[in-house]
């Protein structure tokens, strides 16, 4: 009788859960049509070997190579598609076509200093981003004598169909490589750095836990995140699902979470539902290696971490930056900056959510181990800004004034937004320049009525830049 009781509930569970998908499935195929780009993945992109298998940083550039000899075969150069898809990145001669501007960012990039360098450090981008996303960052390191590396990571800067098949495996593995690459390169006895922005701060938290835990691999002697995944939504969790349906072609859609069309030169517009599940793996493991380096004792040699975070983000867990991370961190340096909401009196009463008291988590506590700095309004009837910055083990608040203010109508950054700064020739809030076609995807200010665009309005309505770049370089600057 218990076990047929037993079978019976799952049986309810099983039939529930199968609705939920089925539904869900239906309702994908309401989204915009698949391109060529959506349906067929790069060939020749990098796979990480097997565990027993051996290879170099130089297998890994030498796919790149091939990877991007193969995306002619994406690029639309019919008449007529060119006048539907005039803004693509995959229009041939296209303004947004990335093979058309001075240098293309959606490639591996390597910055090498005239001289002597100073260090190294490697910089690993965003979810369905490029290396264009720590650009400014790296060219303002290398100014300063470093040697720079921005990865491309497997399944980036190509075609989203990329992100189809791809494991967080073939990102740490290349992560491992490009370590010991950089390594040969620079030597063993200057100073190495990592930094990484969402997705890419997971990836880099992720390989220096592993070098304390294991033993194997160069522990950074520093490190630098920008809205870091350190978790994500849980319904991540089950964006693996989709497969009990989707290898059927009439649900061919819910591979994705989202389509839309690509006139993004460095990102991609659309998500598959796997990139979402390979994040979600990666944070599960991030998160169990911080408890057993807890547990263990290995925190106490975590090198310094500086963060940059604003306090609402919609996709990743801004809180769980504190509360997982830095609150497990011996009173070794680490600094934590948050870009507050703007507070101005006139925006009262719009916030959702409690925005407000967004740090909370910080005031009045005497225990934290870590230096913490809001970047926020003067006072709620000025648009400037200050850095307000408490020491570890301290109430005592020192305020800062920086010369920065809050953009008319901007009420806060967003997490695509921190990396990039407000003179970004894409993301920035620059006009067109004369003889530059380019989309200022920064500047957009579209307005008329709901449902004509085929973009969706949220594309239109987050920050792309940091009013606080320049504040926030020059911190990483005096920090390492």
């Amino acid at each position: 009788m218990i076990l047929i009781s037993i079978l019976w509930i799952a049986s309810i569970v099983f039939f529930f859960i199968f609705a939920i998908l089925l539904v869900r499935a239906f309702h994908a195929r309401r989204m915009d049509d698949l391109e060529d780009w959506h349906r067929r993945p790069v060939k020749s992109e990098y796979r990480a070997p097997l565990p027993f298998i051996k290879d170099l940083f130089e297998d890994f550039l030498e796919a790149e190579e091939r990877v991007f000899q193969e995306l002619d075969k994406y690029r639309i150069q019919d008449p007529e598609l060119l006048k539907r898809f005039k803004y693509s990145r995959f229009a041939c001669t296209g303004p947004n076509n990335p093979c058309g501007f001075d240098t293309n960012w959606n490639r591996t990039q390597e910055l090498i200093p005239e001289s002597q360098p100073k260090g190294s450090i490697l910089l690993l981008h965003g979810l369905t981003d490029s290396p264009y996303s720590v650009r400014s960052v790296a060219e303002n390191l290398h100014s300063k004598g470093f040697h720079v590396l921005c990865l491309r990571l497997p399944g980036h800067g190509t075609v989203p169909a990329g992100l189809l098949s791809v494991s967080f495996r073939d990102w740490t593995h290349v992560v491992e490589n490009a370590v010991a690459y950089l390594t040969d390169k620079v030597g063993e006895n200057l100073p190495f750095y990592i930094g990484g922005y969402s997705n890419g701060g997971a990836l880099a938290l992720n390989y220096t836990l592993n070098t304390l835990i294991t033993g194997n691999g160069r522990t950074p002697d520093k490190i630098v995140l920008f809205s870091p995944a350190v978790a994500i939504t849980s319904l991540a969790r089950v964006a693996s699902w989709h497969r009990f349906l989707s290898w059927v072609p009439y649900f061919e859609k819910n591979k994705w979470l989202r389509i839309e069309p690509e006139f993004d030169p460095y990102k991609y517009n659309s998500t598959p539902q796997n990139a979402a599940a390979q994040t979600w793996f990666l944070t599960v493991g991030l998160r169990s290696k911080l408890h057993l380096a807890a547990k263990r004792g290995y925190l106490e040699k975590f090198p310094p971490l500086l963060t940059f975070q604003s306090v609402v983000d919609a996709t990743i867990n801004e809180r769980a930056i504190p509360s997982l991370l830095y609150d497990n961190l011996p009173t070794n340096g680490s600094e934590l900056v948050l870009f507050d909401i703007n507070n101005l009196a006139t925006l009262e009463g719009l916030f959702t959510r409690g925005y407000r008291n967004a740090i909370q988590h910080f005031e009045r506590r005497e225990d934290l181990p870590y230096t913490w700095t809001v970047v926020t309004n003067e006072s709620d009837v000025s648009r400037g800004v200050v850095a307000r910055t408490t020491l570890p083990k301290s109430c005592q608040i020192t305020s800062t004034p920086l010369d920065l203010e809050w953009p008319r109508q901007v009420y806060s950054l967003a997490h695509v937004s921190v990396p990039f700064p407000p003179d970004d020739p894409i993301y920035g809030r620059v006009l067109d320049p004369k003889g530059d076609p380019r989309m200022r995807l920064g500047n957009l200010a579209f307005r008329g009525e709901m449902g004509v665009l085929s973009v969706k309005s949220d594309q239109l309505m987050r920050l792309r830049y940091n009013p606080f770049h320049e504040f926030m370089v020059r911190r990483i600057g005096e920090w390492l």
